[in-house]
């Protein structure tokens, strides 16, 4: 047995709980000052703000010292922290220096995702450990599906990308203009365009969730993910047999409000044949 560890960016379904498992959080700073993530900042109370504050809001990474509590709270020799990509946030590199720091047996793993996908990826690693499978063999097996996990976000607008430098300004506008809704994905750990979207987000959710389903592999988590709670995604999960989880604020401070996702495991190449 191991525990397991962490980090605030990477979402879980919603009730979700589980034994020898704890969670750092990042931080969110509003204006000038600083606020551990979902532990004095609820996502609730970040969403409903964040419309008026986004020009005031900013994020940043836990450090060292806040892994190191962490790991040497744990009862168990072995430790496994999970942190979302090193491409895209320092929050890895925090970890790293914990680990080197403990007496414990401590692995590092960087999920190259985010958010939901990133959780996809941590409901392995706890499911596999609760199986009785040993640190080594889940940390291998996770670098295998760490491959295959995908993690598409539908953003509705614009202006906090423009804002935190994640695309041109001219592009952004252009973007407002024609009010073009972007699709993201994470490949190899970077958040890259996938495509551009228009209309309703929650069609367009949709429709990401019917082309994804038919490359999912259903034997590991489904998850669709939203910033801003409509009722009619309760229907949608229902029909899809998904799991429903929040984006944290991490994460919201960059897409803003209105922003669906959908993280899921894709079939291996013998599975499509």
């Amino acid at each position: 047995m191991f525990h397991v560890i962490i980090d605030s960016a990477i979402d879980l379904p919603e009730g979700s709980t589980f034994d020898d498992f704890s969670l750092v959080p990042l931080y969110v700073k509003i204006d000038t000052k600083y606020y551990k993530d979902v532990v004095d900042i609820s996502k609730d109370e970040f969403f409903r703000i964040l419309p008026d504050e986004y020009d005031r809001i900013s994020t940043s990474q836990p450090n060292m010292e806040d892994f190191l509590a962490a790991i040497n709270s744990s009862k168990h020799e072995d430790v496994l922290v999970m942190t979302i990509s090193s491409k895209i946030s320092g929050t890895y590199s925090s970890a790293l220096s914990a680990a080197h720091e403990s007496d414990k047996n401590v692995v590092v793993f960087d999920t190259w995702n985010v958010s939901m996908g990133a959780g996809v990826l941590a409901l392995s690693a706890l499911s596999m450990r609760d199986e009785g499978l040993p640190l080594e063999d889940v940390v291998n097996r996770l670098y295998e599906l760490r491959e295959r996990t995908r993690f598409w976000a539908l953003i509705a607008t614009l202006k906090n990308l423009m804002r935190t430098g994640r695309i041109s300004r001219f592009t952004g506008l252009v973007g407002e203009i024609l009010r073009v809704k972007p699709v993201v994905e994470l490949k190899e750990g970077y958040i890259v365009p996938m495509r551009n979207e228009r209309g309703n987000p929650f069609n367009i959710l949709q429709k990401l969730v019917r082309e994804a389903e038919g490359n999912a592999d259903r034997s590991y988590p489904f998850i669709v993910g939203y910033t801003d709670y409509v009722p009619e995604i309760e229907q949608l999960v229902k029909e899809h047999n998904a799991l429903l989880a929040r984006v944290n604020p991490i994460v919201g401070a960059y897409t803003g409000n209105n922003t669906f996702a959908i993280a899921y495991m894709e079939k291996e190449i013998e599975q499509k044949e």
